[in-house]
């Protein structure tokens, strides 16, 4: 049955039988001199692999020789020098001719390559069968995520569905995951300095909707960016909120360090969450949306705004326990992302056009008219006092529109809850 698979032997040039047949012949010094470990009786110690008649020949005429001088001899069959096909029966071999000897070695050391990658994969199959039939006992013992690691720590990656360990860390964490830390270790993986303080406290909270791509870009981390701040002042009400001015990923290099960084933080804070790592498989395989923004000039821009997207969705399925978004899911939620903001896709070309439009302005009319005095507490401040947080000066009159339209006020000296 073998020989019918080879074939018709081909004819084969009498100088690559001799290269063949000289390669074949050193390989067996070599193996033959490594075999011998010494003398005995002013003789070498006989070869197990060769033929003990022949070899004992040999080591009579070899008193006082190097080993290394010393070759094989040349009525040893050459069938014994290919190693695939040595362990076939010396009946069958010795009377075939030596071009089908070295056709059927060839092939028997094909067949035998491709049975080593099966073997792997049937290695792997038993494996998976023997570590369910025989899982892992797992001892108590303390664990302070430092310097004493318990040691399930280093047991084997999980072999389930990414979205199954997402729902069975739901299940045993709860709706608000793990307590922040800042002290891992990220200088080793190239991505020291590029996470923020809030970005540690965000990451370990999977239903945080705060989590934004912004908090691992490098220009945010560092005195200056911890130290700015934006202020902001509701219209006419004295009302001042203060938060961190970030700034915002403007190319498409800083986009893609802060994306690994994201992905390098989530898995020290949380290994288990593989969520990040199908956002960064969406956009290697898109080459980050190549098709839809190549030639767009806010490329960056849009495609943080929607990784911020991504990440409050995941949130969201978080506190819902349904899995985070995969790959093939981001490909569909992007379609649909994409159609709802056209206007973020014109080109250059369109936005051209569109200035030939006139603009519509909108004019924002002033309204001096203090909001509190309106308000069922009423205004602290005196009339002559009452300013904004700008100084501009307000009044203590009634707020009411007055019937008919066209936004006229009644502005008489008493508050709303006097009109009449």
């Amino acid at each position: 049955m073998l020989f019918s698979l080879l074939g018709s032997p081909t004819v084969l040039s009498n100088d690559w039988l001799q290269q063949s047949l000289e390669g074949a012949m050193a390989a067996l010094h070599e193996e033959t001199s490594h075999s011998r470990t010494g003398f005995l009786n002013n003789d070498i110690f006989p070869d197990p692999g060769l033929d003990p008649i022949q070899d004992n020949r040999n080591s009579k005429n070899s008193t006082n020789r190097d080993p290394r001088t010393i070759r094989p001899s040349n009525e040893i069959p050459i069938w014994k020098l290919l190693p695939s096909i040595q362990h076939l029966p010396e009946d069958m071999l010795k009377n075939m001719p030596i071009q089908f000897l070295f056709q059927l070695n060839t092939a028997l050391a094909k067949e035998s390559k491709i049975a080593g990658k099966m073997h792997a994969s049937a290695r792997l199959a038993v494996n998976a069968q023997q570590i369910i039939s025989s899982p892992t006992r797992v001892p108590a013992g303390l664990d302070d995520r430092g310097e004493n690691l318990h040691l399930a720590r280093f047991l084997g990656g999980a072999s389930c569905s990414a979205q199954s360990l997402w729902l069975k860390a739901r299940k045993a964490l709860g709706p608000k995951g793990s307590i922040p830390l800042g002290n891992y270790d990220l200088d080793s993986l190239g991505c020291g300095g590029c996470v923020t303080p809030k970005g540690w406290i965000e990451i370990h909270n999977p239903s945080s909707t705060d989590l934004k791509l912004k908090l691992f870009h490098m220009p945010n981390v560092g005195g200056c960016g911890a130290a700015a701040k934006r202020v902001s002042v509701e219209d006419e009400s004295g009302s001042i909120s203060i938060g961190e001015d970030l700034k915002e990923v403007s190319d498409l290099e800083g986009l893609k360090a802060a994306l690994n960084a994201l992905r390098e933080a989530m898995a020290s804070a949380l290994p288990w969450n593989r969520s990040v790592g199908a956002i960064v498989g969406f956009m290697t395989n898109t080459n980050f949306c190549w098709a839809d923004l190549g030639n767009n000039n806010r490329r960056a821009a849009i495609l943080t705004e929607f990784i911020d997207y991504s990440l409050g969705r995941n949130a969201l399925n978080w506190m819902n326990n349904q899995p985070f978004l995969s790959a093939d899911d981001l490909s569909h939620v992007w379609a649909t992302w994409k159609a709802k903001r056209a206007s973020l896709f014109s080109t250059a070309a369109d936005k051209k056009t569109d200035r030939k439009q006139p603009e519509q302005k909108t004019i924002r009319v002033k309204d001096d008219i203090c909001r509190k005095f309106n308000s069922p507490a009423g205004c602290p401040a005196k009339p002559e006092d009452c300013k904004t947080f700008y100084g501009t000066k307000l009044r203590h009159v009634c707020n009411v529109f007055l019937p008919g339209g066209r936004g006229k006020k009644c502005e008489q000296a008493h508050p709303r809850k006097d009109h009449k």
